[in-house]
């Protein structure tokens, strides 16, 4: 696992190249070194993946911080035109209001087998 400082500089630099192409293992890199910090960063975008946006989506229901989601995901509708750029269609428990509502995202395949699209910071 990253430290915490480390982390905050990859995040820092990584955030300057939005436009970069990003290879499966550049951003497994990247999303790790997301999840290696406790606090939720904004909504942005990490690079471009098989030419397509990823972006850090981070969500909070009625209590903020304490349920916030943050998804790793393409900016692609799921369903065909996920499967047609080799991405995942997954159902996350995003929160809304006071519930928690599925909703479908695209992940990138490789972070998707991996387990390492969705976490919730404020909750470990």
């Amino acid at each position: 696992m990253l430290s915490r400082a480390v982390a905050l500089l990859l995040l820092t630099t990584a955030a300057g190249a939005a436009t970069d192409p990003l290879t499966d293992a550049d951003l497994v890199a990247r999303a790790n070194a997301v999840m290696a910090v406790k606090e939720a960063p904004a909504d942005r975008i990490l690079g471009l993946h098989k030419g397509t946006p990823v972006i850090v989506d981070v969500r909070c229901g009625d209590v903020c911080p304490q349920y916030t989601v943050r998804i790793i995901r393409y900016v692609i509708d799921p369903g065909p035109a996920c499967s047609k750029l080799g991405g995942d269609t997954a159902n996350i428990g995003v929160p809304m209001g006071l519930l928690t509502r599925p909703q479908a995202f695209c992940i990138p395949h490789v972070l998707y087998g991996k387990q390492m699209f969705m976490d919730q910071p404020y909750q470990r």
